[in-house]
Protein backbone atom coordinates (compact mmCIF):
# COMPACT_ATOMS: atom_id res chain seq x y z
CA UNK A 1 0.00 0.00 0.00
CA UNK A 2 2.83 2.36 0.90
CA UNK A 3 4.57 1.61 -2.37
CA UNK A 4 1.44 2.32 -4.39
CA UNK A 5 0.97 5.65 -2.58
CA UNK A 6 4.59 6.61 -3.22
CA UNK A 7 4.22 5.69 -6.89
CA UNK A 8 0.93 7.55 -7.19
CA UNK A 9 2.35 10.67 -5.55
CA UNK A 10 5.46 10.57 -7.75
CA UNK A 11 3.41 10.21 -10.93
CA UNK A 12 1.14 13.09 -9.91
CA UNK A 13 4.20 15.26 -9.14
CA UNK A 14 5.75 14.35 -12.51
CA UNK A 15 2.53 15.22 -14.32
CA UNK A 16 2.42 18.52 -12.42
CA UNK A 17 6.00 19.18 -13.48
CA UNK A 18 5.28 18.61 -17.17
CA UNK A 19 2.09 20.66 -16.93
CA UNK A 20 3.65 23.56 -15.05
CA UNK A 21 6.68 23.62 -17.36
CA UNK A 22 4.38 24.93 -20.07
CA UNK A 23 3.76 28.07 -17.98
CA UNK A 24 7.32 29.28 -18.62
CA UNK A 25 6.88 28.94 -22.38
CA UNK A 26 3.29 30.09 -22.91
CA UNK A 27 3.57 33.05 -20.53
CA UNK A 28 6.77 34.22 -22.27
CA UNK A 29 5.10 33.92 -25.68
CA UNK A 30 1.99 35.78 -24.46
CA UNK A 31 3.96 38.64 -22.90
CA UNK A 32 5.71 39.34 -26.20
CA UNK A 33 2.53 41.14 -27.28
CA UNK A 34 0.90 42.30 -24.03
CA UNK A 35 1.94 44.04 -20.82
CA UNK A 36 2.41 42.18 -17.54
CA UNK A 37 -0.66 43.90 -16.10
CA UNK A 38 -2.91 42.88 -19.01
CA UNK A 39 -1.44 39.39 -19.02
CA UNK A 40 -2.04 38.78 -15.30
CA UNK A 41 -5.66 39.85 -15.17
CA UNK A 42 -6.72 37.51 -18.02
CA UNK A 43 -4.37 34.67 -17.07
CA UNK A 44 -5.72 34.39 -13.53
CA UNK A 45 -9.24 35.39 -14.52
CA UNK A 46 -9.39 32.36 -16.82
CA UNK A 47 -7.73 30.19 -14.17
CA UNK A 48 -10.49 31.24 -11.78
CA UNK A 49 -13.11 30.20 -14.33
CA UNK A 50 -11.46 26.77 -14.70
CA UNK A 51 -11.58 26.46 -10.90
CA UNK A 52 -15.26 27.41 -10.73
CA UNK A 53 -16.16 24.87 -13.42
CA UNK A 54 -14.14 22.18 -11.67
CA UNK A 55 -15.76 22.88 -8.29
CA UNK A 56 -19.22 23.04 -9.88
CA UNK A 57 -19.00 19.47 -11.17
CA UNK A 58 -17.09 18.15 -8.17
CA UNK A 59 -19.09 15.60 -6.16
CA UNK A 60 -17.64 16.40 -2.74
CA UNK A 61 -17.73 20.19 -2.55
CA UNK A 62 -15.64 22.00 0.04
CA UNK A 63 -16.66 25.28 1.66
CA UNK A 64 -14.55 27.93 3.39
CA UNK A 65 -17.06 28.24 6.24
CA UNK A 66 -16.60 24.56 7.15
CA UNK A 67 -12.89 25.01 7.89
CA UNK A 68 -11.45 25.56 11.36
CA UNK A 69 -10.03 28.97 12.25
CA UNK A 70 -6.51 27.57 11.99
CA UNK A 71 -7.17 26.16 8.51
CA UNK A 72 -8.78 29.42 7.35
CA UNK A 73 -5.77 31.35 8.57
CA UNK A 74 -3.37 28.96 6.81
CA UNK A 75 -5.40 29.15 3.59
CA UNK A 76 -5.30 32.95 3.60
CA UNK A 77 -1.56 32.92 4.31
CA UNK A 78 -1.02 30.56 1.37
CA UNK A 79 -3.11 32.85 -0.86
CA UNK A 80 -1.05 35.90 0.17
CA UNK A 81 2.22 34.01 -0.25
CA UNK A 82 1.16 32.78 -3.70
CA UNK A 83 0.16 36.32 -4.69
CA UNK A 84 3.71 37.52 -4.01
CA UNK A 85 5.37 34.40 -5.46
CA UNK A 86 3.42 34.28 -8.72
CA UNK A 87 3.62 38.03 -9.30
CA UNK A 88 7.39 37.87 -8.86
CA UNK A 89 7.57 34.80 -11.09
CA UNK A 90 5.83 36.40 -14.06
CA UNK A 91 7.80 39.60 -13.58
CA UNK A 92 10.98 37.51 -13.87
CA UNK A 93 9.65 35.77 -17.00
CA UNK A 94 8.79 39.17 -18.47
CA UNK A 95 12.26 40.57 -17.78
CA UNK A 96 14.32 37.54 -18.83
CA UNK A 97 14.93 36.68 -22.52
CA UNK A 98 15.30 32.95 -21.79
CA UNK A 99 12.68 31.44 -19.43
CA UNK A 100 15.00 28.48 -18.74
CA UNK A 101 17.26 30.75 -16.66
CA UNK A 102 14.30 31.63 -14.43
CA UNK A 103 13.66 27.93 -13.82
CA UNK A 104 17.33 27.37 -12.87
CA UNK A 105 17.40 30.31 -10.43
CA UNK A 106 14.03 29.21 -9.01
CA UNK A 107 15.76 26.03 -7.87
CA UNK A 108 17.03 28.01 -4.87
CA UNK A 109 13.59 27.48 -3.27
CA UNK A 110 14.69 24.47 -1.11
CA UNK A 111 17.44 26.63 0.41
CA UNK A 112 14.82 29.09 1.63
CA UNK A 113 12.71 26.23 2.99
CA UNK A 114 15.67 24.90 4.99
CA UNK A 115 16.59 28.38 6.25
CA UNK A 116 13.01 28.97 7.37
CA UNK A 117 13.01 25.64 9.19
CA UNK A 118 16.31 26.53 10.88
CA UNK A 119 15.06 30.00 11.94
CA UNK A 120 11.52 29.23 13.06
CA UNK A 121 11.45 25.48 13.74
CA UNK A 122 15.01 25.20 15.11
CA UNK A 123 15.84 22.49 12.58
CA UNK A 124 19.50 21.67 11.97
CA UNK A 125 21.37 21.02 8.72
CA UNK A 126 22.88 17.65 7.93
CA UNK A 127 26.21 17.42 6.11
CA UNK A 128 24.40 16.29 2.95
CA UNK A 129 22.08 19.30 3.10
CA UNK A 130 25.04 21.65 3.46
CA UNK A 131 26.68 20.04 0.41
CA UNK A 132 23.43 20.44 -1.52
CA UNK A 133 23.18 24.12 -0.57
CA UNK A 134 26.78 24.74 -1.66
CA UNK A 135 26.13 23.04 -5.02
CA UNK A 136 23.03 25.17 -5.62
CA UNK A 137 24.88 28.38 -4.76
CA UNK A 138 27.79 27.38 -7.03
CA UNK A 139 25.32 26.58 -9.78
CA UNK A 140 23.64 29.97 -9.43
CA UNK A 141 27.07 31.60 -9.57
CA UNK A 142 27.99 29.65 -12.71
CA UNK A 143 24.73 30.71 -14.38
CA UNK A 144 25.87 34.30 -13.99
CA UNK A 145 29.31 33.77 -15.57
CA UNK A 146 29.44 34.98 -19.16
CA UNK A 147 32.20 35.20 -21.77
CA UNK A 148 33.23 38.53 -20.27
CA UNK A 149 33.60 37.07 -16.80
CA UNK A 150 31.54 36.91 -13.63
CA UNK A 151 28.50 39.18 -13.80
CA UNK A 152 27.73 39.74 -10.12
CA UNK A 153 25.32 42.50 -11.11
CA UNK A 154 23.11 39.82 -12.63
CA UNK A 155 22.46 38.40 -9.15
CA UNK A 156 20.95 41.73 -8.08
CA UNK A 157 19.23 42.47 -11.38
CA UNK A 158 15.44 42.95 -11.25
CA UNK A 159 14.90 39.59 -12.99
CA UNK A 160 17.11 37.70 -10.51
CA UNK A 161 15.63 39.43 -7.47
CA UNK A 162 12.13 38.65 -8.75
CA UNK A 163 13.08 34.99 -9.22
CA UNK A 164 14.56 34.73 -5.72
CA UNK A 165 11.40 36.35 -4.32
CA UNK A 166 9.35 33.72 -6.13
CA UNK A 167 11.57 30.92 -4.76
CA UNK A 168 11.19 32.18 -1.19
CA UNK A 169 7.42 32.57 -1.17
CA UNK A 170 6.82 29.42 -3.22
CA UNK A 171 8.73 27.52 -0.52
CA UNK A 172 6.60 29.18 2.16
CA UNK A 173 3.41 28.12 0.33
CA UNK A 174 4.58 24.53 0.02
CA UNK A 175 5.47 24.30 3.71
CA UNK A 176 2.15 25.86 4.77
CA UNK A 177 0.20 23.49 2.52
CA UNK A 178 2.05 20.47 3.92
CA UNK A 179 1.00 21.40 7.48
CA UNK A 180 -2.66 21.07 6.45
CA UNK A 181 -2.51 18.03 4.17
CA UNK A 182 -5.81 16.15 4.41
CA UNK A 183 -7.57 19.25 5.77
CA UNK A 184 -7.17 21.79 2.98
CA UNK A 185 -8.19 20.28 -0.40
CA UNK A 186 -5.83 21.09 -3.27
CA UNK A 187 -8.74 22.49 -5.31
CA UNK A 188 -9.60 24.93 -2.50
CA UNK A 189 -5.98 26.08 -2.18
CA UNK A 190 -5.83 26.61 -5.95
CA UNK A 191 -9.18 28.46 -5.97
CA UNK A 192 -8.27 30.99 -3.27
CA UNK A 193 -4.77 31.37 -4.70
CA UNK A 194 -6.25 32.37 -8.05
CA UNK A 195 -8.75 34.73 -6.40
CA UNK A 196 -5.89 36.55 -4.65
CA UNK A 197 -3.90 36.81 -7.88
CA UNK A 198 -6.86 37.91 -9.99
CA UNK A 199 -7.77 40.66 -7.52
CA UNK A 200 -4.10 41.62 -7.24
CA UNK A 201 -3.76 42.16 -10.99
CA UNK A 202 -7.07 44.04 -11.13
CA UNK A 203 -5.61 46.43 -8.54
CA UNK A 204 -2.37 46.60 -10.55
CA UNK A 205 -4.29 47.59 -13.71
CA UNK A 206 -6.29 50.14 -11.74
CA UNK A 207 -3.11 51.74 -10.37
CA UNK A 208 -1.66 51.97 -13.88
CA UNK A 209 -4.88 53.52 -15.24
CA UNK A 210 -4.67 51.21 -18.25
CA UNK A 211 -7.33 49.20 -20.05
CA UNK A 212 -6.12 45.64 -20.75
CA UNK A 213 -5.50 44.91 -24.45
CA UNK A 214 -4.64 41.67 -26.25
CA UNK A 215 -3.72 40.24 -29.63
CA UNK A 216 -5.26 37.08 -31.08
CA UNK A 217 -1.98 35.23 -30.57
CA UNK A 218 -1.63 36.30 -26.94
CA UNK A 219 -5.23 35.24 -26.25
CA UNK A 220 -4.44 31.75 -27.53
CA UNK A 221 -1.29 31.41 -25.39
CA UNK A 222 -3.03 32.77 -22.28
CA UNK A 223 -6.02 30.46 -22.78
CA UNK A 224 -3.85 27.33 -22.99
CA UNK A 225 -1.32 28.43 -20.37
CA UNK A 226 -3.92 29.42 -17.76
CA UNK A 227 -5.53 25.98 -18.04
CA UNK A 228 -2.26 24.09 -17.71
CA UNK A 229 -0.42 26.16 -15.08
CA UNK A 230 -2.38 28.11 -12.46
CA UNK A 231 -5.23 25.58 -12.55
CA UNK A 232 -4.18 22.04 -13.45
CA UNK A 233 -0.49 22.30 -12.50
CA UNK A 234 -1.22 23.83 -9.09
CA UNK A 235 -3.93 21.28 -8.23
CA UNK A 236 -1.60 18.42 -9.15
CA UNK A 237 1.30 19.86 -7.12
CA UNK A 238 -0.73 20.18 -3.93
CA UNK A 239 -2.43 16.80 -4.60
CA UNK A 240 0.97 15.10 -4.69
CA UNK A 241 1.59 16.26 -1.09
CA UNK A 242 -1.13 13.85 0.06
CA UNK A 243 1.00 10.87 -0.93
CA UNK A 244 4.66 11.89 -0.70
CA UNK A 245 6.85 14.26 1.30
CA UNK A 246 7.32 17.88 0.26
CA UNK A 247 11.02 17.13 -0.28
CA UNK A 248 10.14 14.47 -2.86
CA UNK A 249 7.72 16.80 -4.61
CA UNK A 250 10.46 19.44 -4.77
CA UNK A 251 12.92 16.87 -6.13
CA UNK A 252 10.59 15.80 -8.95
CA UNK A 253 9.59 19.38 -9.81
CA UNK A 254 13.22 20.34 -10.42
CA UNK A 255 13.12 18.22 -13.60
CA UNK A 256 10.97 21.00 -15.10
CA UNK A 257 14.14 22.72 -16.28
CA UNK A 258 14.75 20.02 -18.87
CA UNK A 259 11.19 20.25 -20.18
CA UNK A 260 11.55 24.04 -20.31
CA UNK A 261 14.83 23.79 -22.25
CA UNK A 262 13.07 21.57 -24.78
CA UNK A 263 10.04 23.87 -24.97
CA UNK A 264 12.16 27.02 -25.25
CA UNK A 265 14.06 25.48 -28.16
CA UNK A 266 10.91 24.28 -29.97
CA UNK A 267 8.72 27.37 -29.49
CA UNK A 268 11.20 30.23 -29.01
CA UNK A 269 14.32 28.86 -30.69
CA UNK A 270 16.77 29.60 -27.85
CA UNK A 271 18.98 27.48 -25.62
CA UNK A 272 20.93 28.34 -22.45
CA UNK A 273 24.67 28.89 -22.74
CA UNK A 274 27.11 26.17 -21.68
CA UNK A 275 27.75 27.83 -18.31
CA UNK A 276 24.04 28.35 -17.73
CA UNK A 277 23.28 24.73 -18.55
CA UNK A 278 26.04 23.33 -16.32
CA UNK A 279 25.06 25.73 -13.53
CA UNK A 280 21.43 24.67 -13.92
CA UNK A 281 22.38 20.98 -13.67
CA UNK A 282 24.37 21.76 -10.51
CA UNK A 283 21.30 23.37 -8.91
CA UNK A 284 19.24 20.29 -9.78
CA UNK A 285 21.88 17.94 -8.31
CA UNK A 286 22.02 20.13 -5.20
CA UNK A 287 18.25 19.90 -4.78
CA UNK A 288 18.39 16.13 -5.30
CA UNK A 289 20.94 15.82 -2.47
CA UNK A 290 18.86 18.06 -0.17
CA UNK A 291 15.65 16.19 -0.95
CA UNK A 292 17.13 12.71 -0.48
CA UNK A 293 18.74 13.84 2.79
CA UNK A 294 15.37 15.17 3.93
CA UNK A 295 13.67 11.88 3.10
CA UNK A 296 16.19 9.86 5.15
CA UNK A 297 15.93 12.37 7.99
CA UNK A 298 12.14 11.93 8.10
CA UNK A 299 12.52 8.15 8.09
CA UNK A 300 14.86 8.32 11.11
CA UNK A 301 12.40 10.56 12.97
CA UNK A 302 9.41 8.29 12.33
CA UNK A 303 11.25 5.11 13.41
Amino acid sequence: MKLSQQLKGSLIALLATITFSNVYIFSKLAMKDVSLASFGILWFGLALIWNLLYNWYKINKNHFKDLTKSSKRTLLLIACSELIASSAFFLAIHLTPNPTIVSFLANTSPIFVILLGFTFLKERFSIAEIIGIILILLGVGLINITESGIQLKQLTSPASLATFTFALFYGISLVLAKTKVGILPSSMITFYRNIALFLGFILYNFCLFKVPSYTEESLFYIFIGSLLGPFLGTILTFSALKYIEASKVTLIITSRSFFIILGAFIFIGILPSQNQFIGGVMTIVGIAIISIAGIYKNKRITK
